[in-house]
């Protein structure tokens, strides 16, 4: 009699620190809606795998746009130097740092 067997493993992303689900392309597909709710309301990232190799991720609409953005901003080479420079200028003490506060007063 053969048998289906679904593996669910959890892997520690060590990017940021906290756990990942891993689940097989049939699982997700018969758990889809309650991960799409999980990913969307606590912002779980969750790995898919097709025959042992990854092949997609699910993550939440916020975390998709925080990713854009920064590869928008890693692709402008001038913004990038301007950073860097304000960085500089910061660890030089040429400059001072201000809170969101003490900004919009």
């Amino acid at each position: 009699m053969p048998y289906i067997i679904l593996l669910v493993t959890i892997i520690v992303n060590h990017n940021r620190g906290h756990y990942m689900k891993t689940l097989s392309v049939s699982e997700a597909k018969m758990k889809l809606s309650a991960l799409v709710d999980a990913v969307y309301s606590t912002d779980e990232e969750i790995m898919i795998t097709k025959n042992g190799s990854k092949v997609a991720y699910m993550i939440s609409p916020d975390e998709f746009e925080g990713w854009k953005e920064t590869l928008a901003i890693k692709s402008d080479a001038d913004f990038l130097d301007e950073i860097k420079a304000g960085l500089e200028k910061v660890k030089k003490g040429k400059t001072r740092l201000y809170t969101l506060e003490e900004l919009f007063k």
